[in-house]
């Protein structure tokens, strides 16, 4: 499976492609700002995109996840320690695969991705 890092915290991203490679798929890039994710899933599309909620720039995660849905048909597994059931609430219509807590485990992490 291709995947699509979004993740403001350098430190996180790094471990987070780890993890998705040591999982057996490709981390097709990792971006820290929602602007630049949606020119690199437009120009090598992911299968899927772990994003955080909070990011760097303008935009958030979820803006980020209506424009990949909506535009790119690219489906996104929410990773953060910001997740609220307002925010589950307000993403339904956009079918997100899951959402994480942080910190993300090989383990919850890889029965995140098997489920897709």
């Amino acid at each position: 499976m291709r995947v699509l890092i979004v993740e403001d915290d350098a430190l996180i991203a790094l471990d987070m492609a780890g993890l998705v490679e040591d999982l057996g798929h490709e981390v097709i890039g990792s971006e820290a700002e929602a602007e630049a994710a949606f020119a690199l899933a437009r120009n090598d599309r992911p299968d899927v995109a772990l994003v955080d909620i909070r990011l760097a720039g303008k935009a958030d995660g979820g803006e980020l996840a209506g424009w990949l849905y909506r535009d790119l048909g690219v489906r996104s597994l929410f990773v953060s320690g910001s997740i609220t059931e307002t925010f589950r609430e307000a993403m339904a219509d956009i079918q997100p695969l899951g959402f994480l807590g942080k910190p993300i485990t090989f383990r919850n992490l890889g029965e995140a991705l098997r489920d897709i």
